[in-house]
């Protein structure tokens, strides 16, 4: 397996980041989550504005590597991306609800 690389799990376009993570532990502390941000331009600085952190899933049973481990957290993911090849696509539809609601809520 390759080296952990956190670059691998973000995607940029146009003035938005997602970034997929995941989180050890039971119940909603733990799983697998998305961060969506926004880049403003604030008095000619750059700064991103984290518009949602929303929890998508469970961890996946059956991980052997040390939870919290940048290889456990690379394992998590791949195998979540796997079973859910259509998640760049759905989040930006879910994006674009989110922002027509007002960014309030969920959409």
């Amino acid at each position: 397996m390759t080296a952990f690389d956190p670059l691998d799990w973000i995607h940029q376009w146009d003035d938005f980041e997602m970034m997929l993570y995941a989180l050890p532990g039971a119940a909603e502390a733990g799983g697998v989550f998305m961060q969506v941000s926004r880049r403003v331009q604030e008095e000619g600085a750059e700064a991103w504005e984290i518009l949602y952190d929303r929890r998508l899933a469970d961890c996946p049973p059956g991980i052997d590597e040390p939870p919290g481990s940048d290889a456990w957290e690379e394992r998590v993911l791949r195998r979540y991306l796997q079973e859910h090849p259509e998640l760049v696509a759905e989040e930006k539809a879910y994006l674009a609800a989110f922002l027509q609601t007002g960014g309030g809520g969920e959409a």
